[in-house]
């Protein structure tokens, strides 16, 4: 695979419908979520034809009673949440998050994936990718810039001493800040985050490319949570939202309409 050709975050793909087999008067209808299942309709949405599945994270659900199921057939849709240069030359790792969905549009399950994919990336595409990627250090340098410019974020952040964490499922970067300025960006903060806010890949993706910042909203709906210093978090919620419109804004790579919080 080219480097142009592989698929960028938020990249969405669907698997044709699974149809189970026919139950039994013992049983009641089969449930078509099952690992086997999923590891067939994989192949599908897989991000190229000579991809190699290297990890998979299941989160099966119980299937529905026979009575209210109504649905036996399921499909994939996948999302590409994140793309790393791989540790050989010329392999490239690209996730997805996959959700198992029934014919009633019903989610049956969810799972994470990762592929090891051929490509051979330049080594300015492989630092683009590096400095693309949602929580790395090398993107949290990125965003500090952005907001040395912001006088907004300065007046937000004037009185706070203390280190605002954004974490995604294996990853977090740690912004110190000290008056109203990020003065380093690491994996984890000598004395930890005051407050971390933390969610999945595909959660922070959606947000990134979305036509506004409705992070509160998505916070609500449970795709996000705050941990450590609740009063904090609520203090320097102003602050919070200005680095999202600026992370925002460097996954689009246009300029975002500034939200008022």
């Amino acid at each position: 695979m080219s480097e142009e050709a592989a698929p960028a975050v938020g990249t969405r793909s669907r698997s044709a419908r699974h149809v189970a087999g026919a139950g039994n008067a013992a049983t009641g209808p089969p449930y078509a979520a099952d690992l086997p299942v999923l590891l067939r309709l994989l192949a599908q949405v897989r991000p190229a034809a000579d991809a190699d599945l290297v990890s998979l994270r299941w989160d099966p659900q119980a299937p529905p009673p026979s009575a209210e199921n109504g649905a036996t057939a399921v499909r994939l849709e996948a999302t590409v949440t994140r793309r790393t240069p791989g540790p050989g030359p010329a392999h490239a790792t690209i996730h997805q998050a996959v959700r198992v969905v029934d014919d009633l549009d019903r989610v049956r399950s969810r799972s994470t994936v990762a592929w090891s994919v051929p490509v051979e990336l330049s080594r300015s595409t492989a630092a683009e990718w590096e400095a693309a990627d949602f929580a790395s250090v090398r993107w949290g340098g990125r965003l500090r810039e952005r907001l040395a410019g912001d006088a907004r974020f300065t007046a937000a952040a004037r009185s706070f001493d203390g280190a605002i964490a954004f974490a995604a499922e294996d990853r977090q970067a740690h912004f110190r800040i000290y008056r109203g300025e990020v003065i380093d960006v690491a994996r984890k903060s000598l004395d930890g985050a005051t407050f971390t806010i933390e969610g999945a890949d595909l959660a922070w993706a959606e947000l990134l490319a979305a036509p506004s910042n409705d992070f509160i909203r998505r916070t609500s709906d449970g795709l996000f949570r705050a941990m450590g210093s609740g009063y904090q978090y609520l203090r320097m919620i102003k602050a919070v939202m200005i680095m999202i419109d600026h992370a925002r804004e460097l996954t689009s790579g246009k300029t975002v309409e500034a939200t008022r919080a």
